[in-house]
C-alpha cells in the first residue's frame, strides 16, 4: 500500500518522505512499561502501533492488528465550550 484515500478525500501517502508527516507510532502505557534500563529504538518500534493523521480533516487511521486488516477511523470531535475534563492532564 503506498496511498489511500481519507474519507474527506484527501490522499495520504503511507510512503515517499522519511519520515512521513502523516505517520504516528502509538505505544499504550502498559506496554511501554515492560521495556526497563536502555531501550533499542527498534524494538520499541516494531511494538507500537502505525496511525496516519490526515492533515485536511484531521481524520485517524489507526492499524491496530497491522496492514493485513482493515484499520479504525476516528474522526474529531469539537467540544462543547467551557467543557473540561474531571481530571486534569498528568
Amino acid at each position: 500500500m503506498a496511498k489511500f484515500v481519507c474519507l474527506c478525500g484527501h490522499v495520504i501517502s503511507t510512503s515517499g518522505l522519511i519520515p512521513n508527516p502523516d505517520e504516528w507510532r502509538c505505544l499504550s502505557d502498559q506496554d511501554f512499561e515492560s521495556f526497563t534500563g536502555l531501550i533499542d529504538a527498534e524494538d520499541l518500534y516494531r511494538e507500537t502501533k502505525i496511525m496516519y493523521r490526515c492533515p485536511a480533516s484531521g481524520h485517524l487511521w489507526v492499524y491496530w492488528r497491522g496492514f493485513d486488516q482493515l484499520p479504525a477511523v476516528y474522526a474529531p470531535t469539537e467540544l462543547p465550550e467551557g467543557w473540561q475534563t474531571s481530571t486534569p492532564p498528568r
